[in-house]
């Protein structure tokens, strides 16, 4: 079975948050499986950079990457232009399958659309950007007359990652038949760091943490209000993240709130500096809103720390699968400090490696690509 992957950031792009890391575990465990798995992308990196290898092989997956017209426009605003994307045209047709990663960007739509005349099954995985939220409303709503809702009604079948995401596509009037409920995989690069996080950013005592995309609905300003809970002023908050623009207000509300020589900014952290932030914590705080998943509190629950989450979305249901954390009301920092004062790691131990027994039963990537790929048979079968 050969299957074209299609996403606009790849391997190693992680600065753009959860996609690249979940279709690049996705399609390196397909190929484990059989399946001949080749990727499109562009050579979106961050803001100040590209990926310098534009043709490469990664675990088994040829991918091929091309130059957007602006690397600051895909970063900034999501504008992928990648340039000679036209070539891919062609051998469309070559493919048993294609799957598409994300929604609402211009490589995409291209992608989609010469499946749709080559009669290519397309399957559909928007993880959390089918909903038209946070920035941008406007320019997405011209996006979906234009071209998005096409898009939509041309896959064969979609991925939700949980009951949460199902809920959405059925607003959105997409047909039950059509939807698939897999979750994402969970992998923890280096459980054991062996790296001192505190000592690198100079933090004395303890610290509740926010790791992810500094973005809006992520609920990160609730996690600096909850400092003003916290009768134990020696407890930080440490915000870890690239900034999609979000850093100034979320410096000025610390200042308002005379929190600011408690709140840690560190930018972007990868391996092993993200795992070594994860173990050092006191509790991980992913509490946004319309998060259909949610990897972060997986992550940390790996490395051995709870996490507390929103009860606005799909991470609260699945983290209630897991037991290995917290449900607040979105947008509550007095409850986010209450957990964090009475927490006591020693006594939850137990309840963490249970946690974690669970989350590598049934969120492994092996597990994951097994379910895509009975996907994937169901309708090359079709």
């Amino acid at each position: 079975m050969r299957v074209l992957h299609s996403a606009p950031y790849f391997y190693p792009a992680w600065a753009y948050g959860g996609i690249p890391r979940l279709s690049y575990h996705l399609c390196a465990n397909l190929v484990k499986l059989g399946v001949s798995v080749e990727a499109v992308t562009t050579d979106a990196f961050d803001r100040e950079s590209r990926s310098a290898d534009l043709n490469f092989n990664i675990d088994g997956i040829a991918v091929r990457a091309y130059k957007n017209l602006s690397n600051r426009l895909a970063y900034d605003r999501q504008f992928f232009f990648p340039r000679g994307i036209a070539k891919e045209k062609a051998g469309i047709k070559n493919f048993d399958l294609v799957h598409i990663h994300g929604h609402r960007n211009l490589l995409n739509r291209r992608i989609n659309r010469w499946a749709g005349e080559a009669k290519v099954p397309i399957l559909l995985q928007p993880n959390g950007t089918l909903v038209n939220i946070e920035r941008r409303q406007g320019l997405k709503s011209v996006y979906d007359l234009w071209s998005g809702r096409r898009e939509v009604a041309q896959a064969s079948v979609l991925i939700a990652v949980s009951e949460a995401e199902k809920r959405q596509f059925l607003e959105l009037g997409i047909s039950g038949e059509k939807i698939r409920v897999v979750p994402n995989g969970v992998l923890v690069e280096n459980p054991d760091p062996g790296v001192n996080f505190k000592e690198q950013f100079g933090i004395k005592g303890d610290y509740i943490l926010y790791l992810g995309k500094l973005t809006p609905r992520k609920g990160i300003e609730y996690v600096i209000e909850a400092l003003t809970f916290l009768t134990d002023h020696k407890i930080q908050a440490v915000i870890a993240g690239n900034d999609m623009g979000m850093m100034p207000k979320l410096k000025a509300l610390a200042k308002r709130l005379g929190v600011t020589g408690r709140v840690v900014f560190t930018g972007l952290l990868n391996s092993p500096w993200k795992e070594a932030a994860y173990r050092e914590a006191l509790v991980t705080v992913y509490a946004g809103e319309y998060e259909i998943f949610g990897l972060v509190q997986f992550e940390s629950i790996l490395c051995g720390t709870p996490a507390i989450v929103a009860d606005d979305c799909g991470a609260g249901e699945w983290i209630k699968k897991s037991q290995g954390g917290f449900v607040v009301p979105y947008a509550d920092a007095e409850e986010i400090a209450n957990i964090a004062l009475r927490l006591d790691r020693e006594k939850m131990k137990d309840e963490i490696r249970s946690a974690q027994d669970w989350i590598r039963k049934n969120l492994s990537w092996q597990r994951v690509a097994e379910q895509v790929k009975e996907i994937y048979q169901e309708l090359v079968g079709k």
